[in-house]
């Protein structure tokens, strides 16, 4: 057949080179966040994270929203900016969160109505700008803990252990790990468990120093035997302080201090607003 005879109606026909319909092809078929104009699994996952750490900046929502996307982005584990519009302009449309720039930054929040919708209790946050900065570091954190949590186990918010706990003092996050399968439940003795709950890391992030009184305070407390001890995370200056602590006070149980984790793509807030 000849190119005359392909042609439409007599117009001449246009030569691409097959490599430009390959590639055009296969974006067509590369799954996008915004290619179902209703709520997705991905939205109801994202949703749900941002609503159990109160609210997320803009980087960590890339990160975030990269790890659960069903394509390849371009920079490996973070959503493109435009991706990331293209999703918070839709979620904003639908009434499910609230934008706002602060302290240079893009900030996040759900609604009440998405918290409703993805089965959260708890209220919808207003941004509070003293507390930026140690929710952002929370959130990284646990963007850079979760990955290495065994299968079975999750992350606990501090939204979701303070319904737990009430009025008592919750860290900033914990790691609950998964059922022991080779223990069995205990026969009621004075002391033992029937039935042990899961045990977990109780995770605090540190950007200021607390005075001893108070660590003092937190660190011989008692506590469940289901927590198996404490991981601090914190700046270097921080970090160096605690560890120096750690050597006056005798804690009732296992303390771990640790530098802030890099996640790459993220940066922290320092005091100031400055990232």
């Amino acid at each position: 057949m000849t190119d005359a005879s392909r042609s439409f109606h007599g117009a001449p026909s246009v030569h691409r080179p097959r490599g430009d319909d390959d590639h055009r092809a296969r974006q067509s078929r590369r799954p996008r966040w915004d290619s179902d104009a209703g709520i997705t699994d991905r939205d109801v996952a994202a949703l749900r994270w941002l609503g159990q750490q109160y609210a997320a900046r803009s980087d960590v929502l890339r990160v975030l929203l990269g790890r659960l996307s069903p394509g390849s982005p371009r920079i490996v584990g973070q959503l493109g900016e435009e991706t990331l519009r293209q999703i918070l302009d839709r979620w904003e449309d639908r009434g499910l969160v609230t934008r706002d720039r602060l302290l240079g930054h893009q900030w996040v929040a759900p609604t009440a109505k998405a918290v409703r919708l993805v089965g959260l209790d708890v209220r919808a946050w207003s941004f509070v700008i003293p507390q930026l900065a140690h929710v952002h570091a929370v959130g990284v954190v646990r963007l850079a803990l979760e990955p290495s949590i065994p299968s079975g186990g999750c992350w606990l918010s501090e939204r979701e252990l303070r319904r737990e706990a009430g009025k008592s003092h919750v860290p900033d996050g914990a790691i609950q790990l998964p059922d022991a399968p080779d223990i069995a439940a205990g026969a009621g003795l004075y002391g033992e468990d029937v039935d042990p709950l899961p045990k977990r890391i109780a995770v605090e992030v540190e950007l200021t120093r607390k005075g001893a009184a108070r660590l003092r305070e937190a660190w011989t407390r008692p506590r469940h035997g289901r927590w198996q001890r404490t991981a601090y995370y914190a700046p270097p200056e921080v970090a160096g302080y605690l560890t120096g602590q750690l050597q006056r006070i005798r804690p009732r149980h296992p303390i771990q201090v640790h530098p802030l984790p890099d996640v790459p793509g993220t940066s922290y807030q320092r005091s100031g607003g400055v990232s």
